[in-house]
């Protein structure tokens, strides 16, 4: 979950290192920080990862930066949340450039989780782009190769199924899945807290350096970061199952219980993640549900 809203900065574009700029979208809120990150890398060969919301400032910014010698050759989405694919579209007819992800946003769900629909689990499409089709799937450890430079796909499924996290050597562009000012919402059935715990191992193991993320500044401790996310997540799982020792109890319930010092404005996306890791214990068969297709459905240990 985020951490209070700061006021928002300057959102002219930052150089990060030669040849990699960041510029962040004009879409501050709760949810995004204080925008989305775009980043363009190369010099002549460029690629640009998540172009971001369907924005007409952002995507003028974009287009400045852009230098006239140059020319886009690749977009690359890390996941299908509008905030991050909603512009690729138009900016992929702009610059005549393809686009490139995992798939449709439903693409990497699990059997689990398409065994979890089947009990009557409905997807709320919280943000979700189910318009964006890119114009490449990817494969996991896929590469991407150009004469300035080569991208290493990797398939993160958990804050969303079909995220990925793209590889530059020692640094990694994280999207939603790993960042420094918030833990990673995950709403099933899109999101998957035990995919996200897996891809967050995944990813440790290839020790990269720095991770740019799709919101706020740079995680510059990687593996520390990483470890907290997880432990964030296994505490919060004790958590839910500690309440429901004593108590049968609706996801509302449980998150209100649970969630002690939030702010009663981000509640709706805190209960989001606890549906997630209820979702996550009835797979482990440790919880049951009455009716998982209803609102109000009563969560019981078993």
């Amino acid at each position: 979950m985020p951490k209070s809203l700061e006021s928002n900065s300057n959102q002219s574009a930052v150089k990060l290192q030669d040849g990699l700029m960041r510029l962040t979208a004009p879409n501050p809120s709760p949810m995004t920080y204080k925008g989305t990150n775009t980043y363009i890398l190369g010099q002549k060969e460029l690629i640009i990862i998540d172009p971001g919301p369907n924005s007409k400032t952002h995507l003028s910014n974009l287009l400045e930066f852009i230098p006239p010698n140059a020319k886009v050759t690749h977009i690359l989405v890390t996941h299908s949340h509008l905030d991050h694919s909603e512009l690729a579209p138009t900016l992929s007819k702009i610059v005549n450039a393809p686009t490139f992800a995992f798939g449709r946003a439903l693409d990497g769900q699990s059997n689990n989780m398409k065994n979890i629909c089947k009990m009557g689990l409905v997807s709320e499409s919280f943000g979700i782009d189910m318009e964006f089709v890119p114009h490449y799937f990817l494969q996991d450890k896929e590469k991407i190769i150009s004469s300035e430079w080569e991208i290493v796909v990797h398939h993160t499924p958990g804050h969303l199924c079909n995220h990925v996290c793209y590889q530059y050597f020692d640094i990694l562009f994280t999207g939603d899945h790993v960042m420094e000012w918030s833990t990673s919402v995950i709403s099933p059935p899109e999101g998957d807290v035990s995919q996200f715990i897996n891809s967050c191992k995944e990813i440790n193991k290839l020790q990269c350096q720095k991770f740019y993320p799709g919101h706020g500044l740079p995680v510059e401790n990687p593996s520390g970061r990483i470890a907290e996310l997880i432990k964030h997540r296994k505490k919060r799982e004790i958590e839910i199952h500690n309440f429901l020792i004593n108590n049968e109890a609706t996801i509302s319930q449980i998150t209100k219980n649970v969630y002690l010092d939030i702010d009663q404005k981000l509640l709706s996306v805190a209960s989001r993640n606890v549906k997630a890791h209820l979702i996550d214990l009835i797979i482990k068969k440790q919880v049951k549900v009455d009716d998982l297709s209803s609102d109000n459905a009563i969560f019981s240990l078993i």
